[in-house]
């Protein structure tokens, strides 16, 4: 699905809070959570336990609520266009595939 959302004008930004035993999240895990995924051909890998200027910029952000989050860009003017919340606890949207390449073509072609 990475190749259709790149292709409807979005970039994708991974974005690692913790990992499964909360250690903070780096860039290196990011991409070997993403290469276990099978998802590491597209997008950018970041790691927020090495966020500057102070670790946990994300985790602090408003798009985190509770486990980890969705943002997709533009990939002209890279501001974020849409974001979602994913994880285990109830009250995530946990968005499958299909459903972020929708939101990605609605966000990218109102602009």
């Amino acid at each position: 699905m990475e190749d259709e959302i790149v292709a409807a004008g979005a970039q994708i930004i991974w974005v690692l809070e913790a990992d499964v035993r909360q250690t903070p999240g780096t860039a290196e895990l990011c991409m070997a959570a993403m290469d276990g995924f099978g998802s590491l051909d597209q997008g950018w890998c970041v790691g927020d336990g090495q966020t500057e200027p102070v670790p946990g910029t994300f985790d602090n952000s408003p798009f985190s609520q509770y486990r980890g989050f969705d943002i997709i860009v533009h990939r002209e003017t890279m501001e974020i266009v849409w974001s979602s919340s994913h994880g285990s606890p109830s009250g995530n949207e946990n968005l499958d595939g299909d459903g972020v390449l929708a939101a990605v073509v609605e966000a990218i072609g109102t602009r």
